[in-house]
């Protein structure tokens, strides 16, 4: 079932300007939704410079806490930029989603602040990446 996208970035992407929603789908108890980086460019993390120059893209999913009973998952675009400075040692960088993720996560920050206080979380499997085997 396809809903609202702008329902959706009003409720989950509350001030997080970084994101656009795409789109949203809610089928067989969970919500998915599609979403893309908001801005022209990004600054690279060695030289600080901007560029607007897209290397490629890839998808990530991230999941956050249950939304009514269901399930929730975020299938974010993330685009690598070309850094064009030539004095700098870093030739391609992802796009940088500080307000919603950390590089790398497979969750949302919101998930993996609030998660492991979640009733019910480790028990019904859920552990963040994070998380070490041993750790209760």
């Amino acid at each position: 079932m396809e809903t609202d996208a702008l329902f959706w970035d009003s409720l989950v992407f509350e001030g997080i300007g970084e994101v656009e929603v795409e789109a949203a789908t809610a089928a067989f108890g969970t919500v998915e939704v599609v979403a893309r980086g908001r801005a022209g460019g990004a600054a690279c993390p060695d030289c600080g410079r901007l560029s607007d120059r897209v290397h490629d893209r890839y998808q990530r999913r991230l999941r956050d806490l249950p939304l009514a009973d269901q399930d929730f998952v975020i299938r974010l675009t993330v685009r690598r930029f070309i850094c064009g400075f030539a004095d700098c040692p870093r030739r391609t960088f992802a796009e940088p989603f500080s307000r919603l993720t950390v590089p790398h996560a497979r969750f949302t920050t919101h998930l993996g602040k609030w998660g492991s206080r979640w009733p019910g979380g480790p028990a019904l499997g859920w552990r963040p990446s994070w998380a070490s085997a041993g750790d209760g």
